[in-house]
């Protein structure tokens, strides 16, 4: 049979024809042996590429050679059958046949005709998907196939492709799987390595993985870092902040300083509090006191950095000496207001575009105007200086002592709700025991329900994140009043509070409020407080998710259910939670709920703007306005500050829809998406400039879109044009405060006073150096871009400077007789000039054959009548330009920064993650400028007397000039 074999093969043309070799395979009186022979024959794929289709006629017959268990060969029959079956494309039967054999995951080498990869590969693609299908289904594995898979993670470890591995385990939610391609790494991680580290965090960060799960695979990432030479701590501790590991992460800077690294030590302190929750930081604190300081004066500092104070005083000084607030503009949209609405709307926006500025000018210069504020826009007036006083932490009380109750309460208690929810915005996500406790004897002695709601938003506010029980307790007691307007924003602090730590008792505690009480604002409020409570536990709030998405008969429990699930996957990208949100667009019939499914698929997809335009374009032209709405919304968080175009092409046409609540979250969105962008990043940012001031200017506009059109002129320029809203932190991560803010901004349908949230999802755009002292020191920056390509955006022209119409005067007829005398006596004039013009052009003409030319030489004269030409100024075309630290730098431009001198100091993290970036110094014996001093130099009068500066005053709201 052999030479048989042999000789067919041999033969020209390859071998065909195989039907006598089939007849072997099919006879039962045929030798065992021979059938041995033509099975590995045929399993050689050069003949069976030309053969396979004969040798599927005989499948049945190989198969029952399978069933005889004295049959020498199981491997080479049960091959053939895999092999054939890939040729009829019949794959979930090949790999069932592979599996009976002892399959090889490396291919043959290629030779003749076969191919033995393609089989090959396309078996092990089929097996991994089974295995994928079985373990997300929850169902038993064959041990056959759990082997396959097994060899073929062996070679891929072998092979270096560690990613490979990984992914098959998020997949198959195999942590062991995970731990083995981690734990294979070498130890001195090359960048490929570190790349897929950074990887498998943000995809189990970002996945839909039970927390379990997540901490187990980050603290495999973490082992595995300490592994380096020289680990990233900053890194390290960034995973400490996802696992919620607060003791360890104070153990690595207390390790850090006892080594003499103080400057990483401070960085990672600066990082941690831009990055972790508040009661994260107060645990860290904790630790930090049980141990032996290693370095007094070092933990002094970090104590400063992770108490805020250090970031807080940084802000404030980029605020204050960078604000560029446009007055003019503010004071042009005041000449165009004429409702109560549109006068509210300016407070805010006021409080926005001053945000952290500490600048109240425009309050102080236009105290009758704002003494017109009455009821809920006084609340409004006093609150604002939250905003524009944000970081003023010491001298708070004196800022807002006017305001606050002294022995009773004046009036409706409006002035003094407000003055509490200033206080609560000045130490928004930064509220230290002190301005806690005055909070709550505040909470605790308030008497009407004003007081009540702006003290219960202001500990929310300052307590953001903290976890505390005892502070979650005592704006109960508020809820429990059953009181509407002060119920509603207890139930917003409480979820404030619990921010990213919702339990089992606080949400069967605050669902059953939800539906015992008859007042829809409290309803409300509390759906906005369990939203923000959910932030970021994914898998961890199913069961609540499902339990109040299921209340069928209640859409107010069914809308807090789609706001949970939006929060709790936010910035995660998960497809199958932008499946859930557009089924309950599609087939919910509440018009809260379709809203808020719509907006929610903007925060799940916060991390990827393009597929959310690839979502929610479809919706924008939706036949339901509240659908229409929730897009222009979910489009304007996801894009946030990044000028797309195709965004903004999508948005515009709404604008001029028919319903007003559209229009004004079209402006909304618009000015989140063009906040910081320039001519240049975005052509269309100047034109909506001028359409929101045609907008607030127009008679006939609907009172609810100029409402909206003053606030996105306080987005646009917020922070004095220094601050952006965005929705992650510098490590790419979602942001609590920034999440939760926009959560509670989007409230503003309901209630005015929730537009001042929106300032905790502003991030100030800036680059801030300090050197191992915390002190800011005079460098420079090399930005690698034009100068007017991030510049501020022109300032709005007084009405002074605008060119007058001239008015039309009476002429006399004598004057009229003059006029045409000289009429004539022009155009006579203008044909000499014409005559003498020919006559020089023929002369030029005639004289051209000698080689001479006569010139055109003109004087520019003077006409009367007619204004000098002004000279344009020259646009700047320098490929690059310098800033001063602390400088402005915007997310777009700091990919294009650089140390002018890269020998003078050493950052201790990349210049484009922005922020506070703690440095070393090169040379210490050199003479080192700080920026304060030079600062204070520059300021210092003329004469060496100090002056005295004059103190705050405040204005005082006078109803009698309403």
């Amino acid at each position: 049979m052999l030479t048989l074999l042999k000789r067919w093969r041999s033969q020209p043309g390859g071998a065909t024809n195989a039907s006598a070799f089939i007849r072997v395979l099919e006879s039962p009186k045929a030798p065992i042996s021979d059938k041995v022979h033509v099975l590995q024959a045929f399993n050689d794929w050069d003949i069976l590429t030309n053969t396979w289709f004969e040798v599927a006629d005989a499948l049945p017959a190989v198969e029952k050679l399978l069933d005889i268990d004295q049959f020498p060969d199981h491997n080479a029959a049960a091959l053939l059958v895999s092999k054939v079956y890939f040729c009829l494309e019949q794959y979930e039967r090949a790999l069932e046949f592979a599996l009976r054999t002892d399959f090889n995951v490396v291919p043959a080498p290629k030779t003749g005709l076969g191919n033995d990869a393609e089989y090959v590969n396309k078996v092990i693609e089929t097996a991994i998907d089974t295995y994928k299908t079985l373990s997300s289904q929850g169902l038993e594995i064959p041990v056959t196939l759990r082997e396959l898979v097994e060899k073929i993670v062996k070679r891929n470890l072998e092979k270096s492709e560690i990613w490979y591995v990984i992914s098959l385990g998020f997949e198959t939610t195999n942590l062991p799987m995970i731990e083995r391609a981690i734990s294979a790494m070498p130890n001195a991680l090359n960048d490929k390595n570190q790349t897929t580290l950074h990887e498998t965090l943000n995809r189990v960060v970002n996945g839909a993985f039970d927390r379990s799960f997540r901490f187990k695979v980050i603290n495999t990432v973490i082992k595995t870092y300490m592994k380096c030479p020289s680990p990233d701590m900053s890194k390290i501790c960034e995973c400490y902040v996802l696992t919620d590991n607060a003791e360890a992460a104070a153990d690595t800077i207390t390790d850090l300083i006892s080594r003499n690294l103080s400057t990483a030590a401070y960085q990672i302190a600066f990082d941690l509090y831009e990055t972790a929750s508040q009661g994260f930081l107060d645990r860290v604190l904790r630790r930090f006191e049980q141990k032996d300081s290693p370095d007094a004066k070092a933990m002094e500092k970090i104590h400063s950095i992770m108490k805020g104070h250090e970031t807080v005083k940084a802000y404030l000084d980029f605020y204050v000496r960078h604000n560029h607030t446009d007055s003019i503009l503010m004071e042009e949209i005041k000449e165009n207001i004429r409702t109560a609405s549109a006068h509210n709307a300016l407070l805010i926006s006021n409080g926005l575009m001053q945000y952290g500025t500490t600048c109240d000018d425009f309050l102080r210069n236009n105290l009758n105007w704002v003494s017109k504020a009455t009821n809920w826009n006084k609340f409004n007036a006093v609150a604002s200086l939250g905003l524009i006083h944000h970081g003023q932490e010491a001298s708070a009380m004196k800022v807002l002592d006017p305001y606050l109750p002294k022995e009773s309460v004046e009036g409706f208690g409006f002035k003094e709700g407000g003055a509490m929810l200033a206080y609560g915005l000045i130490h928004a996500k930064h509220g230290d025991a002190t301005a806690m406790s005055t909070l709550a004897q505040w909470l605790k002695t308030a008497d009407n329900e004003p007081v009540r709601h702006g003290a219960c938003l202001g500990f929310g506010v300052a307590g953001l994140g903290s976890s505390s029980i005892s502070g979650y307790e005592k704006v109960r007691e508020v809820l429990q009043r059953d009181e509407a307007v002060s119920g509603e924003s207890a139930g917003i602090a409480m979820g404030l509070i619990m921010a990213g730590n919702l339990n089992q008792e606080v949400f069967n505690e605050l669902k059953q409020y939800t539906v015992d009480t008859q007042h829809d604002k409290t309803q409300r409020g509390i759906r906005t407080g369990l939203a923000c409570a959910s932030f970021g536990l994914q898998g961890d709030a199913e069961p609540y998710i499902k339990e109040a998405i299921g209340a069928k008969s209640n859409p107010m429990l069914r809308s807090t259910g789609i706001c949970m699930l939006s929060m709790a996957y936010a910035g995660t990208g998960s497809p199958s939670v932008v499946r859930r949100l557009l089924e309950k667009v599609a087939t919910d019939p509440n018009l809260d709920v379709k809203r808020y499914a719509t907006i929610g698929i903007g925060f799940v997809l916060s991390k990827d703007p393009t597929t959310c335009l690839s979502y929610v374009s479809m919706l924008t032209e939706h036949f339901n306005g509240h659908v229409r709405y929730g897009a222009a919304m979910a489009l304007g968080i996801a894009c946030a500050g990044t000028g797309n175009m195709e965004a903004i092409s999508l948005i515009e046409p709404m604008i001029s829809d028919k319903e007003g609540f559209v229009r004004k979250g079209a402006l909304l969105s618009l000015a989140l998406i063009m906040c910081q962008q320039t001519d240049y990043t975005c052509p269309k940012v100047n034109g909506f400039r001028k359409q929101l001031l045609k907008k607030i200017g127009e008679k006939n506009e609907d009172s609810l879109v100029k409402f909206g059109a003053i606030i996105s002129q306080g987005l646009l320029d917020i922070g004095g044009q220094n601050a952006a809203v965005t929705m992650h932190n510098s490590d790419g991560q979602p942001d609590m405060g920034s999440m939760v803010g926009m959560m509670c901004f989007l409230h503003g349908w309901f209630w005015h006073s929730m537009h001042f949230f929106i300032a905790l999802a502003a991030k100030p755009s800036c680059l801030v150096m300090v050197n191992e002292n915390l002190k800011i020191p005079v460098l420079d920056y090399i930005c690698h871009a034009n100068s007017q390509k991030y510049a501020y955006p022109p300032r709005t022209e007084s009405k002074k400077d605008k060119d007058v119409k001239k008015i039309e005067t009476v002429v006399l007829s004598i004057t009229g007789k003059k006029n045409a005398l000289k009429k004539q006596a022009a155009e006579e004039k203008k044909r000499r000039e014409a005559a003498a013009t020919a006559a020089l052009a023929a002369a030029n003409a005639q004289s051209s054959s000698s080689g001479t030319t006569v010139e055109d030489e003109k004087m520019e004269v003077d006409q009367p009548g007619k204004p000098k030409k002004e000279k344009v100024p020259e646009k700047d075309t320098k490929p690059l330009h310098r800033l001063m630290n602390p400088a402005r730098v915007i997310p777009a431009q700091r990919q294009l920064i650089s140390i002018s001198d890269s020998r003078s100091y050493t950052p201790m993290k990349p210049l484009y993650k922005g922020g506070i970036i703690v440095a070393d110094r090169v040379d210490k014996e050199k003479e080192e400028k700080l920026v304060s001093e030079v600062v204070s130099q520059i300021n210092l009068p003329p004469s060496s007397e100090k002056v005295e500066l004059k103190p705050f005053t405040p204005f005082d709201i006078n109803l009698a000039d309403y």
